[in-house]
This record gives structure tokens, sequence and C-alpha cells, in this order.
């Protein structure tokens, strides 16, 4: 929050990201063990900033679980429900709802034993995530650039003896385009993490390509490793992240420089 009050106003066009969720998980820097009061209040104050840096047609993704448990610390939370009414309090408006299915699901199935076999407290729980998408003031983006998919200009005949000009796309650009618009995700779940909590690069990679243009800015508030911005240095797209960990910035860091030397040698042998 304090490096994002220091960003210019309206200087982002899409904020993509996966915050902590106060599921206790054992962070190198950031306490992951609040309360929920303190996490939905910490959650407004980065909403808030991020609403501020985006431009007026700018977009946010929040990816979070359908629901946490915290136990002694609030018990079980409907938290996209509690997201989501934050961001619409902050001044975001409704973009859509993507539902993520796992190619490779790794959650284990779970109960409550104190339950087995009995309607006394079953503990149903639905493990899925989804990505809130939400926009600043304008659902249309208000300057043009450059799209993810080229088509060719093409001259077609018609019946009377006219010429009609029509952009044709690859069938495979178009079958991607019409997944992405598909409000439900197929994704590939990564199992190994260089931090402490993972981040498929499936995710940011359709959200920046079905949701911005090339070279649009692209920020990730809670970087960690820097998946965002890897997909955003992939796809052409200018990009910032935020990260308290010095420990996973320089994790970042090398990723990012990675993939720019790989896009080096790429134009280099071309």
């Amino acid at each position: 929050m304090e490096v994002m009050s220091k960003l210019p106003e309206k200087s982002i066009d899409i904020v993509i990201t996966s915050p902590p969720y106060s599921v206790n998980i054992n962070y190198d820097v950031y306490d992951d063990n609040t309360t929920i009061d303190q996490y939905l209040d910490f959650s407004k104050k980065w909403l808030e900033n991020a609403f501020r840096v985006l431009k007026d047609d700018g977009r946010i993704c929040v990816n979070v679980p359908y629901e946490i448990n915290l136990k002694d610390r609030g018990g079980r939370i409907f938290i996209v429900s509690e997201i989501w009414n934050i961001m619409k309090e902050v001044g975001y408006k409704w973009f859509g709802l993507i539902d993520l299915e796992e190619d490779s699901p790794h959650r284990s199935k779970t109960t409550a034993w104190g339950s087995w076999m009995s309607c006394s407290q079953p503990y149903i729980y639905n493990p899925k995530e989804c990505v809130i998408i939400a926009y600043k003031n304008s659902p249309k983006k208000l300057t043009k650039g450059e799209p993810q998919w080229k088509g060719t200009p093409t001259e077609i005949e018609q019946e009377d003896g006219t010429i009609k000009k029509k952009v044709v796309y690859e069938e495979t650009d178009k079958k991607e385009f019409m997944e992405l618009v598909f409000g439900q995700w197929n994704y590939f779940a990564d199992t190994k993490s260089l931090t402490k909590a993972t981040f498929s690069m499936d995710i940011p990679t359709k959200a920046i390509k079905i949701l911005s243009y090339k070279n649009d800015v692209v920020l990730d508030p809670f970087a960690g490793s820097g998946t965002t911005l890897v997909a955003a240095e992939i796809l052409g797209r200018r990009w910032l992240g935020i990260e308290l960990s010095p420990n996973y910035t320089e994790i970042a860091k090398t990723r990012v420089e990675y993939f720019k030397t790989l896009e080096q040698i790429k134009e280099y042998q071309l």
C-alpha cells in the first residue's frame, strides 16, 4: 500500500493478483494469521489503493477461493462474497466471474470425522477458486491498442460482384478467444512452489490476453515469485510488481530475467 500510494493516479491498465487469504500460510515476512475483521480491513485498504491507480477504463482480476475456514479467528467465511462487497463499496463495477477448473487437482477431499456417516454436522467444503473481474468507470476500453490476436485483412467478393473487406482469424485463435470469454477456465494447478503459495501461470496469462492490449501496464500488488510479471513480459505488456519479501523479490527478478533472455535469443536466431 505504501508503494501503490506513490504511483501516479490513473496510471495502470489492469491489476491481476492473488492476494493472501489469511489461512495461516507461513510466509517469510507477511503475517497471514489475522482475524476476519483485520483481513477485511486490510483488503479494503489495498483495493482502495488499486482503484486510485487504475485508469478510468482499467480492470482488476482478483483470484480468491470461494470459501476459507479461519477456525477460532472467524470460522467459515464465504470469502468471495466478502471481497466483492468490499470492491463494490470502494467503487468497482461488476465485469464477470471466472470459475477455475483444475486440470490437475491436488486438493484432497475432507470430512469432519466427528460427523462420519451422520447428518450431525458434516463438513461440506468447496476447494475451488475463482477470479472476480471488475472495472473502474468504463467497461469498454477508451483507447484502442494492439489486441492479442492478429487477423489477416482479406477482400471477399460478394454474389453481386462487390468486394467486401474482412479480417480473417486463425481457427486456433478464434477457439482460444471463445474459451476465454466463457466463464470457466481450465487451468493447470502448479504443484512446484517457489514461495509458500502457488499461483498458476495459466490464470494471469488468460486474463492478460482477454482483458488488455499489447503494451498495456499490468500491476500485481502481491507479486510473490513474479508469475503475473512473467506472463506480462511474455505477452508484450509493461508491468509493475510489488512484494514485501526480499527473498520472493529476488526469485521474481530471476524468473523475469530468464524469460527476457529467452526472448533475446529468439530474436537473435530470427
